[in-house]
């Protein structure tokens, strides 16, 4: 038999054979049976990625294991000599990890596991309205809360923006409540502060649904008010489609108009 165990390159390219009950030999070749790996993982999610921490459970009596790789089944793959490895999804969808383990008898190959994992949508908009209802607000606390520009390649060169606690009280105010129904919300307390010069007026509180998936285009999220008139921080906001350019439990940036847009509205939000 061919001298694997030397190489841990050339135990994994030994592909998925498993050589058992090989006669023990003192020259290096194969010996022993081969190991049968085995792993389990656990997950949780950080922020839009999904972290997963596989524990190499392999119990093995023949001769020593000398490599240990893991395939996280999106592509990445790595070796370990230390009995947990962490590794992060930025996708969604179904993947199979899979142990390898290497050793004098042969190579091993443990079952494969399922991970179902949230695509980032799905992440989005569990931050976005917390599971089932949340209220954000303008951050009048940071530069730039609002800045408008031509398009998504250049969003300030019309408007970038004032200094913190620049907007005025009526627009500072404004609560913008998104339910996991789909289901938007408006509260301009006292007043709205419209555009165009106009100012602090009466309030245009009121309610919309919406629909919600993937951004088309920049965004990882996009929501389409269905209601005319819609709006969230700015009252002349284009198009009724919002994107989220990034989000977190505690902020979010959108985005007011389609990529294909002449003109757009960046907006900072935090939540109340």
């Amino acid at each position: 038999m061919k001298n694997y165990w030397k190489s841990a390159a050339g135990l994994v390219l030994a592909g998925p054979l498993l050589f058992t009950a090989c006669k023990k030999s003192d020259k290096g070749e194969l010996s022993g049976p081969a190991p049968q790996p085995t792993f389990t993982v656990t997950t949780k999610q950080v922020g839009l990625t999904t972290e997963a921490t596989f524990t190499n459970t392999t119990s093995y009596t023949g001769d020593g294991i000398v490599f240990y790789e893991w395939d996280f089944g999106d592509g990445s793959t790595t070796s370990a000599t230390t009995p947990t490895v962490t590794h992060v999804y930025s996708k969604g969808g179904t993947i199979q990890a899979q142990l390898l383990a290497s050793a004098r008898g042969g190579n091993g190959f443990s079952e494969k596991k399922s991970l179902v994992l949230p695509d980032v949508v799905t992440l989005v908009k569990q931050l976005l309205t917390g599971g089932s209802s949340k209220t954000w607000k303008l951050d009048n606390s940071v530069a730039a809360t609002i800045v408008v520009g031509p398009s998504d390649s250049d969003v300030t060169s019309y408007y970038a923006g004032g200094p913190a606690g620049a907007l005025p009280a009526c627009q500072a105010d404004d609560e913008f409540t998104f339910s996991n129904a789909n289901m938007y919300n408006y509260d301009a307390k006292a007043e709205t502060f419209v555009a165009g010069g106009i100012g602090c007026s009466a309030p245009r509180t009121g309610t919309s649904d919406f629909t919600f998936g993937a951004a088309t285009g920049s965004g990882i999220a996009q929501l389409d008010f269905k209601k005319a008139g819609t709006f969230i921080g700015v009252t002349d906001a284009p198009d009724l489609t919002y994107r989220i350019m990034s989000i977190d439990a505690q902020h979010m940036v959108l985005r007011a108009g389609k990529s294909t847009s002449n003109l757009v509205f960046q907006m900072k939000l935090i939540a109340k």
